[in-house]
């Protein structure tokens, strides 16, 4: 069976045994791999699957089938690997990440990718764990001296580690997933680790920080140990030979060293008496003496790696205070057993919690041991339209959402969370003026794209597109910051289920429709009770501006697919502006393409273009404004060729803006042609409608499905609608 052989082959990762011997030669090749705490393994972790220009980090949008891509929230990634890398310059996880957040602000999210991509990364040659159990064979192959009978059939074997079930008794596993290094003793330990790195200081610092070199076996083990040494009279090479070392291989579903604990009020971690468990009776008596006790619990389940706390601060304060002792001596008590822990600590909470949380008297004591990390509802809608994207898709043999219906809903969406720019929160006057003029969908747009409104001059526009970080901050320090309120995604995802369910072409005009009647549902959500400040917290506002935003994109489109395309070079007319005006500040001549001659710049052709790009300031500070423009992307960009229209964007779009007035006459007649076309269409009548202007009607709709992807009815529906609020014949 063919199966059967790729299966054993896949699985094969599960015979990954060695005996102690082995390890060691594995240390030896390669000792930075393996002297890694959680934190360290957790960070190379990070840098192993990579980073993207922004600066977020590619495991949180790796494929997962039970987790989606998490997307946007680069300062929440960059916040966490950051800790990391704390945590490895103090040796150990010394601080408790809260993420603090509204709820569905993708906090859970990104706890869980790190899980998962966690256990991927154990499964690789790169991020293999090790652990170790104790293996008791039978009695042919031990010695009367540790209490069980019979003579030693074989003693040169070198390790119990390979021996098949029917020759084994018994089997301990380490609970805690001991490293197989903390069976050395620690002076001996300490050496190795001192030899391996004696060229490497840097390295060498931070793990005499880390419980590898300074720490020891847990509890249990540590007793089997020594009684096994005891036994052996002081033999490490016997006592080795029990020692099995297993792959450990990180897995969420069955907790092993990545563990969630909800909210509900139990014990984290207990410990168990098992030397009178009948199952362990074929232990040597010499174990059988020992007071063994087996620990469970998600801490211990969590051991050498993740343990979130689900909404922490749903549980009682008293149910988690142990967190104090654990963050500052990486170790835990359980009844009188001080148990070294190696975990990385991470939890959530909603927003609602965390503010209770600090009106608590003990607040201070936790502040001083947890990381809070803010992480908002996004506040860029092209990365809001990343998460409903596979959803969308799921829907397609239901509904079609078409162009722009998504970035529709999306801009809604991010305007709920925006608070009004207040001028005076701004060390630039100017800026802080420029700022406060902002309409919600130039502020949406400004967050996204670094766009800036094509109404203000062009000096406040390169201000802007400098200060972008700036604007985004004004309310970072503020307990009412972006992002902590308005629609969240569970909700979205809510709206787009009901639109898919009532229509089945959508169009950003049903969006709009629909977000009409849930801005009255003020009962049901909480930020429709905000007050309005100008266009701010105004969502039927928001309406009116996302929708003049998404007719003239279709505007656009409609226009090229009528073949209405601006057939000047943007490039060659704005280069020769440039040098025209360049000449007249500088009193200087121009030369003549044509005849070769220098001859005074032509003023009459500079009129006619500031008055395509409809200029409203003064003649001298527009020119002035677009050659220091030109100025400054020429020392951000020296050694390459200028492309003005790549420079001059705004003006690109007010000169084809000049252009689309001229050609409205065309689409009006278009557009009352279509009534009849869609007459005909509907009920097969004749409306006497001639071919020449059937065939740019047919093109449009055409030009519309195969350049632009709409659905054949969203392109009559979308091309109807712009018909009836931008052009006379169908008002």
């Amino acid at each position: 069976m063919k199966w059967m052989e790729e299966v054993n082959k896949e699985e094969g990762r599960y015979t990954n045994v060695l005996a102690f011997e082995d390890y060691m030669n594995l240390f030896e090749k390669n000792p930075q791999k393996e002297v890694r705490p959680s934190c360290v393994y957790l960070r190379d972790m990070f840098d192993y699957f990579g980073a993207n220009a922004n600066g977020s980090f590619k495991l949180f949008s790796r494929e997962h089938a039970d987790a989606p891509p998490v997307h946007g929230q680069v300062k929440t990634q960059r916040k966490i690997y950051q800790y990391l890398q704390n945590f490895v310059e103090e040796g150990y996880n010394n601080k408790f990440i809260l993420l603090v957040g509204p709820n569905g602000s993708s906090k859970s999210s990104l706890v869980k990718k790190i899980m998962l991509s966690a256990e991927d990364y154990a499964a690789t040659d790169e991020g293999s764990l090790f652990s170790f159990s104790w293996v008791f064979p039978i009695d042919q192959f031990v010695k009367g001296s540790l209490g069980l009978s019979g003579t030693l059939s074989d003693k040169n074997i070198h390790s119990y580690a390979f021996l098949e079930d029917k020759d084994i008794s018994a089997i301990i596993t380490s609970e805690l997933k001991d490293h197989p290094l903390l069976l050395i003793p620690k002076k001996t330990r300490q050496s190795l680790i001192e030899k391996a790195f004696k060229n490497d200081q840097t390295k060498l610092e931070t793990i005499r920080k880390s419980y590898l070199y300074n720490g020891d076996l847990s509890q249990r083990n540590r007793l089997i140990f020594d009684a096994l040494l005891k036994s052996y009279k002081g033999n490490y090479q016997d006592v080795y030979k029990h020692i099995r070392v297993e792959r450990l291989l990180i897995n969420r579903r069955y907790s092993i060293g990545a563990t969630t604990i909800e909210p509900q009020l139990h014990v984290d971690a207990h410990l168990q008496q098992i030397t009178m468990d009948r199952r362990l009776a074929s232990l040597p008596p010499s174990l059988q003496s020992l007071n063994l006790f087996s620990l469970s619990g998600e801490v211990v389940l969590a051991n050498r790696g993740i343990l979130e706390f689900s909404d922490l601060l749903k549980r009682p304060l008293d149910t988690f205070k142990y967190l104090l002792m654990t963050m500052e001596s990486k170790t835990i008590n359980l009844q009188g057993i001080l148990t070294e822990l190696d975990i990385f600590f991470i939890g959530s909470s909603n927003e609602i919690h965390f503010a209770a949380f600090k009106q608590h008297p003990d607040f201070n004591s936790f502040k001083g041991r947890f990381n809070f990390l803010r992480v908002p509802y996004l506040m860029s809608y092209k990365e809001e339209e990343k998460i409903y994207i596979e959803q969308i898709s799921k829907l397609k043999e239901q509904a079609t959402f078409e162009p722009h219906s998504l970035a529709a809903l999306c801009l809604w969406s991010i305007m709920t969370r925006m608070r009004a720019p207040v001028s005076k929160n701004f060390k630039d006057e100017k800026l802080g003026k420029i700022t406060e003029a902002l309409n919600p969908l130039e502020k949406c747009l400004l967050y996204s794209d670094k766009e800036t409104p094509d109404t203000i001059d062009s000096e406040s526009r390169q201000i802007l597109k400098m200060s972008v970080d700036e604007v985004f901050n004004e309310y970072e320090n503020d307990s009412m910051y972006e992002g902590k309120f308005g629609i969240s995604p569970r909700e979205v995802k809510q709206i787009i289920y009901d639109l898919a369910y009532n229509h089945q072409n959508i169009t950003f005009t049903e969006v709009m429709e629909y977000l009409k009647t849930l801005s009255d549902k003020k009962a049901e959500y909480d930020f429709l009770n905000i007050s309005h400040q100008g266009d701010y917290h105004n969502p039927r506002r928001f309406i009116e501006l996302i929708e003049e935003w998404c007719l003239d994109i279709l505007d656009n489109e409609v226009r090229e697919s009528l073949g209405l395309i601006d057939e000047r070079s943007y490039e060659e007319y704005i280069s020769r502006y440039i040098m025209s005006i360049n000449a007249v500040i500088k009193g200087e001549k121009v030369k003549n393409n044509m005849t070769g001659k220098f001859e005074a710049p032509d003023s009459f052709f500079i009129k006619e273009f500031e008055s395509n790009v409809h200029m409203n300031e003064a003649p001298e500070k527009f020119r002035s404004n677009l050659i220091a423009r030109l100025g400054a992307y020429a020392l951000d960009h020296r050694g390459k060729p200028i492309v003005y229209s790549d420079v001059f964007e705004d003006l690109v779009h007010l000169l084809q803006e000049s252009f689309r007035k001229e050609q409205k006459k065309i689409i009006d007649k278009i557009g009352k042609n279509l009534v009849l076309y869609l007459a005909e269409k509907k009920d097969g009548s004749n409306h006497n409608l001639s071919q020449d202007a059937r065939e740019p009607i047919e093109n449009v709709i055409k030009t519309l499905q195969d350049k632009y992807h709409y659905s054949e009815n969203g392109a009559i529906s979308s091309l109807q609608h712009l018909l009836k609020l931008r052009y006379d014949n169908q008002k």
